[in-house]
């Protein structure tokens, strides 16, 4: 009962910085509002009407979200988004996974051989070291972050007694860290095993006999092999959809693009303490930072600074262990300007789909936390009885009001109503009745940026955004987008070719990006432009003959020759009549059947086209969706294949008659993995069953 009650005290006191997150205001720092609000809404939206959120309709005129890892849509504190409002469920992900992230570290520095008292402390220090708060507006990685110390005491226990309940155990925290979506962190646990395995702690577990390193060793394998089945049905199709998207082979990230925005030398110092560089709660750039950081915070504080120096005289393996953890961090968060970073890109290939090298830095954290830990195990250890009950809560109050301005200061809040309010640019629109496509917006400050932010002024920079649509705001409000400027991973390599062509073409005078966006179904375009008086303004372009994204074709270009019908595409001028076609169609005619549509259901299970096509030949349906959204096709219930259009977009050959397509993302990788994780829960759990009578 005491433990608990300490932990519950240093769970309180974490929350502190978050204190008004129990108001009705809502957070809305960093990505919150453009990124992780809106795939966190589509994803409800469509299990709230019972139905699997296979397709997110408002990206890229629709792109996977079940089968894609952007919305992390199996970590299963998603049900917090169909439980409780939009801004409500973001405050409970925040504040739960806070709360687990303190008792994990607490768990794991009670095996590092802390009392109950110190150990509480230590999962306060970790929840509020810099790497921590600066990650909490980014709920996939906080997901993760809060699992990790779990998944490193369940270690300890497997390298100490190897048996199946902890590898069991050991599983499924790596299990929630890859359903988590935050694939960095898959490195990251491999790194704090490896360090647990060669400097596990000498404290055995109380009445444990000390096993062989093989044995151990045989259970962290069997573990990994669990973690796997257990998390496939995130792993599976997050890996199929990797493979061929932006960043995977052929995409735009390589070693040089991985190692774009690292953690710039001058902001080393702000390990020592915040604001030695800026003050990032506040502004977005500073002398010496040539951009916004990814970790705003790198200081584990400066108690805990005192705390690792004690840790850090500790004699013992795990104290050098965690140093060279620390200090690994910081290497592959400074990117190309040490040897480390190029050595783990060869290594591991993997480690060039990851972006921001900046956040290496939370492994930084981690070790720092561990001997702050060791630090306070020699400080509870020469303190007597009486000196604890008072130095550990003037510690903790000292840990509190070194960390709580950076804390609260990186997670803003504001009225709810920016959930609910739409902004004054799409006020007067008209949202899409019932199961109508959404309008689509071709955002072109992206692309062509003006300089409407104040970078003295956080605040003030958000409100801007949310005044310019700035991508997904408007999905929340039912408004898509057409060639957004995203770097997901469940988006193609020819979405990034697209970027790459509007970030050459939109800034010039040319009026082509403009009819290739018409063509693909846009019907307006946010531009800030310049008024009389100076200031630059967000306006919504409405096109004045938009078409729909779905729409028959009078002409068809189509040749196994992708450059010259690119080439035809570009001369045409992106005749929005024309379906270019990157493969060939024999015996296709270039003139096709006129077709019609006749209803279109566009939910978050997929799209439904009800056509009629006079004949005699065939006709070509246009679908300017990003093609990994309706690879899985049906017509009239009957698998169909749609073929490549657009270079990234989708088109399908419709018979003469009346149809109905059907179409979606591919779901195999989902099923399959579905299956591997129930099999592989079943078969742990009769295994363990099995076990229990002899373990007892």
């Amino acid at each position: 009962m005491r433990r608990a009650a300490l932990l519950l005290g240093a769970v309180l006191l974490a929350w502190i910085p978050y204190r008004a997150f129990f108001g009705s205001d809502v957070p809305v720092g960093r990505d919150l509002l453009f990124y992780f609000y809106p795939l966190k809404a589509h994803l409800a939206e469509g299990l709230s009407r019972g139905e699997l959120p296979w397709v997110d309709r408002f990206r890229w005129g629709g792109a996977p979200l079940l089968s894609g890892p952007s919305a992390a849509p199996f970590d299963p504190a998603n049900v917090l988004f169909l439980a409780l409002p939009l801004g409500a469920a973001m405050k409970a992900w925040m504040l739960l996974h806070l709360a687990a992230l303190v008792a994990g570290f607490a768990a794991f520095a009670r095996r590092l051989g802390l009392a109950a008292a110190p150990a509480a402390l230590a999962g306060l220090v970790f929840a509020l070291a810099g790497t921590t708060v600066s990650v909490v507006q980014f709920p996939p990685t906080l997901s993760a972050l809060s699992v990790l110390p779990w998944f490193a005491a369940f270690v300890l226990d497997t390298v100490r007694a190897p048996s199946a309940w902890n590898a069991a155990k050991t599983a499924a925290a790596a299990a929630l860290i890859a359903v988590a979506s935050a694939p960095e962190f898959l490195l990251y646990a491999a790194a704090v095993a490896a360090m647990l395995v060669a400097a596990a702690p000498p404290e055995p577990v109380p009445g444990a006999p000390s096993p062989r390193r093989g044995r151990a060793l045989a259970a962290l394998a069997a573990a990994v092999v669990l973690a796997a089945g257990l998390s496939a049905v995130a792993l599976l199709p997050a890996a199929a959809t990797a493979s061929r998207s932006i960043r995977g082979p052929g995409g735009g990230m390589s070693e040089g693009a991985a190692a774009i925005e690292p953690l710039e030398l001058a902001r080393l110092k702000e390990f020592l303490a915040d604001g030695l560089v800026a003050d990032w709660t506040r502004v977005s750039t500073a002398r010496g930072a040539t951009h916004y950081p990814y970790l705003p915070s790198l200081t584990p504080g400066r108690v805990a600074w005192l705390l690792v120096l004690l840790g850090l005289a500790r004699r013992g393996p795990l104290r050098v262990a965690s140093a060279a953890l620390a200090s690994a961090g910081v290497l592959l968060a400074v990117a190309g300007a040490t040897p480390l970073f190029h050595f783990a890109v060869k290594a591991l290939p993997f480690f060039a789909s990851l972006r921001f090298p900046e956040r290496h830095a939370t492994l930084a954290g981690f070790g720092l936390a561990t001997l702050a830990a060791l630090g306070l195990a020699r400080l509870d250890a020469a303190l007597s009885a009486r000196a604890r009950r008072v130095v550990l809560p003037l510690l903790a109050l000292a840990v509190l009001v070194d960390r709580e301005p950076m804390a609260r200061g990186l997670s803003p809040v504001d009225d709810g109503s920016v959930l609910s309010r739409p902004p004054a640019l799409l006020a007067r629109g008209t949202p899409p009745a019932g199961d109508a496509p959404p309008p689509r917006i071709f955002h072109r400050d992206l692309y062509a940026p003006v300089p409407v932010y104040d970078t003295q002024d956080l605040a003030a920079s958000t409100v801007t955004a949310r005044a310019s649509l700035l991508p997904a705001y408007a999905s929340l409000f039912g408004s898509g987008y057409v060639f957004e400027k995203d770097y997901d991973l469940s988006l193609s390599v020819e979405v990034f070719e697209w970027m790459r062509l509007f970030g050459r073409a939109v800034p010039t005078p040319d009026p082509l990006p403009l009819r290739i966006v018409r063509a693909a179904g846009a019907s307006a375009v946010l531009a800030s432009e310049r008024g009389a008086d100076g200031r630059y303004r967000p306006r919504l372009l409405r096109i004045a003959d938009p078409v729909s994204p779905f729409r028959f074709a009078s002409r068809v270009v189509a040749s196994n020759d992708a450059p010259a019908v690119f080439k035809r595409f570009l001369e045409d001028g992106a005749d929005a009549a024309t379906a270019y076609v990157d493969v060939a169609l024999p015996g296709f005619p270039d003139a096709p059947g006129a077709g019609r549509i006749l209803g279109l259901r566009d939910r978050p299970s997929g799209l439904s086209v009800d056509v009629e096509v006079d004949g005699p030949g065939e006709a070509f349906l246009m679908l300017w969706r990003v093609r990994e959204a309706v690879e899985e096709a049906t017509l009239d219930g009957r698998p169909a294949s749609v073929v490549p259009m657009a270079f990234g977009f989708a088109g399908a050959r419709i018979p003469p008659g009346r149809h109905v397509l059907a179409l979606r993302p591919e779901t195999r990788w989902v099923k399959i993995g579905a299956l591997v994780t129930v099999v592989t829960a079943a078969a742990l759990a009769w295994a363990l069953r099995r076990r229990a009578p002899a373990a007892a």
